[in-house]
């Protein structure tokens, strides 16, 4: 469920070949309960349907690109996507759990500082939702996971992510089901997600083309959780994190000392 009605129709993500690509996500996580749906239909929300797809992810065995905040997705239905944040990283500011590590591929890291995690700014005070950058045209997806590995992207590998997956060394970390209940509000999407290792969360999300569009977006978000009676103090874990946590602890832990997931668990007041 995306920005648009004809988006919001769509299977479970954008096409992979969509002139959207580079867009950016700005989506806030919340607890539902019995009564969301009915509260969203009295907001006069549009049942935009059901949808159950796979979610598999991919890394470096040494986790180079999520501990540089890069989430390389391979979604059933949807294709492969780059979730990243909207200005590109310095490939010196990507850490890794060693201070200087070099994977089997030969990709070498240099110890750095770990790059927070940055709160969105709301009206000049801190808000608990999340930007990321969606890549979803292969020939960017390539180009962005080869230039954080220092890799020249070969010329085989432009439009075919799979087989770059499989030549740079990429693993599966993360492998999912999860079902979902769309709705579309005006130019905001809600999903109500189940995933199949039994954690449950909704998302408010808006898509914008550029980061001035952001704090737009937020004020919608923020208005439309005021309606549905969210906590806006607390930040809600979204399924990677719990996912982590609990079947890959030493990948989670490592993100978390990076400042790239923030801990299950904790109350985090904004």
């Amino acid at each position: 469920c995306k920005v648009a009605a004809a988006v919001c129709g769509s299977p479970a993500g954008k096409d992979v070949g969509s002139p959207v690509s580079g867009s950016i996500e700005v989506e806030q996580k919340f607890l539902f309960g019995p009564g969301t749906e009915e509260k969203l239909v009295a907001l006069g929300a549009t049942r935009a349907g059901n949808v159950s797809f796979r979610d598999q992810y991919f890394d470096t065995p040494s986790w180079h690109l999520t501990l540089a905040d890069h989430w390389l997705r391979k979604r059933e239905g949807a294709g492969w996507e780059l979730k990243c944040p909207p200005q590109p990283l310095d490939r010196a500011s990507i850490s890794s759990p060693d201070t200087e590590s070099q994977s089997p591929q030969g990709f070498t890291q240099e110890p750095a500082e770990p790059l927070l995690l940055q709160p969105l700014e709301g009206a000049g005070k801190p808000h608990p939702a999340t930007q990321y950058q969606e890549v979803t045209r292969p020939r960017d997806i390539v180009a962005r996971v080869c230039g954080l590995l220092g890799m020249d992207s070969a010329v085989e590998w432009c439009d075919d992510v799979a087989r770059a997956v499989e030549e740079l060394g990429l693993e599966e970390f993360a492998s999912f089901v999860t079902c979902r209940r769309k709705y579309c509000v005006g130019e905001l999407s809600v999903d109500l997600d189940k995933a199949d290792f039994g954690y449950a969360v909704g998302e408010v999300e808006a898509v914008v083309g550029q980061r001035e569009d952001v704090p737009e977006a937020l004020q919608r978000i923020k208005e439309l959780g005021r309606q549905l009676g969210f906590d806006e103090k607390t930040r809600i874990p979204g399924k990677m994190s719990v996912y982590l946590h609990k079947f890959r602890p030493a990948h989670y832990e490592s993100l978390v000392r990076a400042g790239r997931l923030r801990k299950v668990g904790d109350a985090e007041a904004t």
